[in-house]
């Protein structure tokens, strides 16, 4: 049990411990995560922003709060859209967070009211990737603002289509339609299908054998990740020994964290 390290893809520490729901105020802490972490057997995570109305987030000092605790913390900042509004470029931005010190950014179409057509992104992601900045794109699509409703697998497609030969991080890869969003990062050899969330939120559900049926066929491509304090370490290492079982091990190391390591290169 736990023979396996994991790199988990997406956590979100904050300075103030709150989250988008009350019930988790004061308790989504860096400490609480180190701790869990531990325990395992996660030995890498992405500490990823979510913009200034969540946690008391602030893109300036977000890298020393996550420097500060833990090496094993990699800092990536939520891509403000706003800010390019105020007439800097994609590019000044962008070296901007790099001088920081963060490794790489959070596009959140959902939280920043773009959808996936926005004219932007494929700057975003081109200039991202000379700078060896990740890029983590939200691929859960599921939204009440009408102006998100062209947020599918057909509009990712055509975002992908834009920038083919681009690294990429698809996160919880398109949830629910998980095989869909598959079947699209397949043709593109450097996006990474993530399961941070989804491999955790539908426990017992049909996706349960589309993750057992991508852990055999697909593991080169894939990462994995709690979404914390969504859901923590300990369900994410529960759910992925369950998941693997009887699985090669070099499978295994792959999706647990070699995989996220290449991609970043990071170890």
């Amino acid at each position: 049990m736990n023979s396996v390290p994991i790199f988990d893809s997406l956590t979100h520490p904050f300075p103030n411990g709150n989250w988008f729901h009350p019930e988790y105020d004061g308790k989504n802490t860096i400490q609480h995560l180190l701790s869990t972490m531990e325990e395992n057997n996660v030995k890498w995570a992405l500490a990823v922003g979510m913009g200034s109305k969540v946690g008391a987030y602030e893109e300036k000092t977000y890298v020393s709060f996550v420097r500060h605790h833990a090496a094993n913390l990699f800092p990536i900042a939520f891509f403000d859209f706003e800010v390019l509004d105020s007439g800097i470029s994609i590019k000044e931005y962008l070296q901007r967070l790099k001088d920081l010190g963060y490794v790489g950014i959070k596009i959140h179409p959902r939280i920043s009211s773009i959808n996936l057509s926005n004219a932007w992104l494929p700057n975003i992601i081109t200039e991202a990737n000379k700078l060896n900045l990740a890029i983590l794109l939200c691929t859960y699509f599921w939204s009440k603002d009408k102006k998100l409703c062209s947020n599918t697998p057909e509009q990712l497609l055509t975002l992908l289509c834009e920038v083919p030969n681009e690294k990429l991080i698809l996160v919880h890869g398109g949830a629910v339609r998980l095989l869909e969003v598959a079947e699209i990062a397949r043709q593109f050899r450097e996006t990474l299908l993530d399961l941070s969330f989804t491999i955790c939120k539908y426990e017992r559900s049909s996706i349960d054998l589309d993750i057992r049926f991508l852990f055999e066929k697909f593991d080169l491509r894939l990462c994995v990740g709690s979404d914390s304090p969504e859901f923590g370490a300990s369900k994410l290492r529960e759910r992925f020994e369950l998941l693997t079982e009887g699985l090669d091990e070099t499978k295994k190391k792959n999706i647990g964290y070699r995989n996220l390591q290449t991609h970043l290169g990071i170890g």
